[in-house]
């Protein structure tokens, strides 16, 4: 609680509600031009750009230990695979993301979270083997197959940060737009040797099926969320 400096707005002043780790993340990132996607965006936030700059990336990670405040993890449910689809908005000055989808390995997160926190999560077939991740949803015609190798160190630019340093989420909750908080360390991201062998997802009109224009890694991040705020 006490790593603020690479926030771009105060923590809430209200307690945090859940705890999860997010293990072996990786970013792909890709340069897009604002019209495959503007009119994807929910009423009442902005696109946010880097240098006048649109980007959609998709994030894959591991989260762990999920818990209550207060409350212990739970083997079964607090464990499980995630692969979202994303891009950069902004509302009030505050910067966030918006998702396009946001998928897991298991049914009963779907349920709890569509119950808990109002996110449109949908259940995939997402493996780890090792170096390599796959993920099929055949409803949404999302596939994903790549091979991991070699970390590598990576000097952060200005864009790194700004893609990866996002502390709220925008989703609409019914017929109110919903901001999420979010607060966690810096991240500290590597570079990443990766073999693409399939990869399609959608993101508006943009599909995304080229290999990325950044690539990032991160073994481990300690994160807080808060629950869905009215804005």
């Amino acid at each position: 609680m006490a790593h603020t400096q690479q926030r771009k707005y105060p923590l809430p002043l209200e307690k945090w509600k859940y705890y999860q780790e997010w293990h072996q993340t990786l970013f792909f990132h890709w340069e897009v031009p604002a019209y495959f996607i503007e009119s994807y965006i929910p009423a009442g936030v902005q696109l946010d750009t880097h240098n006048n700059n649109t980007w959609v990336s998709l994030v894959a990670f591991e989260v762990k230990n999920m818990r209550l405040r207060n409350l212990p993890s739970l083997p079964y449910i607090s464990n499980f695979r995630e692969i979202n689809v994303r891009t950069y908005v902004i509302k009030d000055g505050i910067p966030g993301i918006y998702l396009f989808s946001i998928e897991t390995d298991k049914l009963i997160q779907v349920i709890l979270s569509r119950i808990l926190i109002n996110l449109p999560y949908q259940k995939s077939e997402i493996h780890y083997h090792g170096t390599k991740l796959s993920s099929k949803n055949e409803s949404l015609k999302h596939f994903l197959d790549i091979s991991m190798g070699e970390q590598k160190e990576l000097e952060k630019t200005d864009l790194d940060v700004w893609l990866t340093e996002r502390h709220a989420l925008y989703e609409y909750c019914g017929r109110d737009l919903c901001r999420f908080d979010i607060h966690h360390k810096e991240w500290n991201l590597k570079g990443l040797e990766v073999e693409i062998k399939e990869i399609f997802y959608q993101a508006g009109k943009f599909i995304v099926s080229t290999y990325p224009d950044k690539v990032q890694y991160a073994n481990k991040l300690e994160v807080l969320l808060w629950g869905k705020r009215i804005v």
